[in-house]
C-alpha cells in the first residue's frame, strides 16, 4: 500500500485523506497509519487539516518502494527485501532461495553485523555504504560460474560511474579499486551440480558514504572521499541494477563475448605482471589473456598457467 501512497503523493500537492482512502479502498485510519510509518522511514509528509498530506522529500533509504518505482527492468529487482541490519545479505538471500525467491529478488540492509568476503574474510558493513545481495538462477554450466562475478563487477562499475562519474578498475577476481584503494567487493558463492547451477547469490558491498574504518585506510577507500560530495545510496543501487539486468540477460543468451570486451573495458588487466596467491601455490606472469570461463591466463616465462582462483597482487 505505501508505495501506491507515495505514487499518489508524487504529484507534489495536496492529497485529502479522503481521496487517498478512496483510491486504495481503505479506512483514513489505515491511510493515517502507513502515512505514519513513513515518516518513520524518513519521509518528510506535509499534514495539513482540510488539505491532506503533501509529500516534501523522500529518504536517502534503500527500501523497497524507493528501489522499484521506475526500474525497469526484466528480471533483478521486481522483489527488494529491506532491513535496518542484517547479520549477513548473502546468509538471508540463501533463506530467500529455500522459500522458493523469484530471480532477481534483491536482500539490501543498512548496516550488516558479520559481513564477509572471500575465504570468510571479514567485511566492515556500517552506515552509509550499501551492503546488498541478488538471487541468480542462471542456466550457464557451472564451469562457466566465474561469469556471474564478471557480470555483476561489470554492472557496479557502469553504476559507479553513471551516478558519480569515477571510474573504477575492477581487480580480478571480485574487487573494485579507485585510486590503487578497494571501494567495492562481490561476493558470489554458488550451489551446483556436475551439470548445472541450482542457485548463485551475488553480494556486493559498496563504501559510499560511510566512514572508513582506520585500520583499513591504506587499502579502502569510500565514493564520497572520492567524489566530495554526498551519493545517493538510491540512485547508485537503482543503476546498478539496471546495469545488471542488461548485463545478466547477455550472459543468459550466451554472449559471452560482449561479456568479456565489457569487463575488459573496465579491468585494464592485459598485459600487467602479477602475483597470484593460492592456497598452497604462488604463482608469477603477465596476464596474457581471460578465457571464456573468467579464468586469467598467465605466461609465467616458463608455460601458460590457467588461474581459477587467488588472491592476485600486481607487480
Amino acid at each position: 500500500m505505501r508505495d501506491k501512497i507515495l505514487y499518489l503523493l508524487s504529484g507534489g500537492d495536496f492529497v485529502s485523506g479522503e481521496k487517498l482512502a478512496e483510491h486504495l479502498d481503505v479506512s483514513r485510519t489505515a491511510i493515517w497509519k502507513q502515512i505514519k510509518a513513513l515518516k518513520a522511514l524518513g519521509y518528510e509528509i506535509e499534514s495539513i487539516k482540510n488539505k491532506g498530506y503533501r509529500l516534501v522529500s523522500r529518504p536517502d533509504v534503500p527500501i523497497a518502494e524507493e528501489i522499484t518505482s521506475g526500474l525497469d527492468t526484466k528480471i533483478i529487482g521486481k522483489e527488494v527485501h529491506y532491513f535496518k541490519s542484517l547479520s549477513s545479505t548473502n546468509v538471508f538471500g540463501k533463506k530467500l532461495v529455500e522459500d522458493g525467491a523469484h530471480e532477481g529478488a534483491v536482500v539490501v540492509a543498512d548496516v550488516q553485523t558479520s559481513g564477509r568476503g572471500r575465504k570468510d574474510r571479514k567485511w566492515s558493513s556500517p552506515k552509509g555504504g550499501l551492503w546488498f545481495s541478488v538471487v541468480l538462477y542462471p542456466h550457464i554450466p557451472p564451469h562457466r560460474g566465474m561469469l556471474v562475478t564478471m557480470v555483476s563487477s561489470v554492472s557496479v562499475a557502469q553504476g559507479i560511474k553513471e551516478v558519480t562519474g569515477l571510474s573504477p578498475v575492477i581487480k580480478w577476481p571480485n574487487d573494485l579499486l579507485l585510486n590503487g584503494k578497494k571501494v567495492c567487493g562481490v561476493l558470489t558463492e554458488l550451489d551446483a551440480e556436475m551439470d548445472r547451477i541450482n542457485y548463485t547469490v551475488v553480494g556486493i558491498g559498496i563504501n559510499v558514504n560511510n566512514l572508513i574504518d582506520e585500520k583499513l585506510q591504506n587499502t579502502a577507500i569510500s565514493l564520497i572521499q572520492e567524489s566530495g560530495s554526498k551519493i545517493s545510496r538510491v540512485k547508485l543501487l537503482k543503476s546498478i541494477l539496471k546495469y545488471l539486468d542488461e548485463n545478466y540477460s547477455r550472459l543468459l543468451s550466451g554472449d559471452y563475448g560482449s561479456i568479456r570486451d565489457l569487463w575488459f573495458s573496465h579491468a585494464k588487466i592485459i598485459g600487467k605482471r602479477i602475483r597470484v596467491k593460492g592456497e598452497k601455490t604462488v604463482i608469477e606472469g603477465t596476464v596474457s589473456e581471460i578465457d571464456d570461463s573468467g579464468c586469467l591466463i598467465l605466461d609465467t616465462g616458463n608455460g601458460i598457467a590457467r588461474i581459477v582462483s587467488g588472491d592476485v597482487e600486481y607487480l
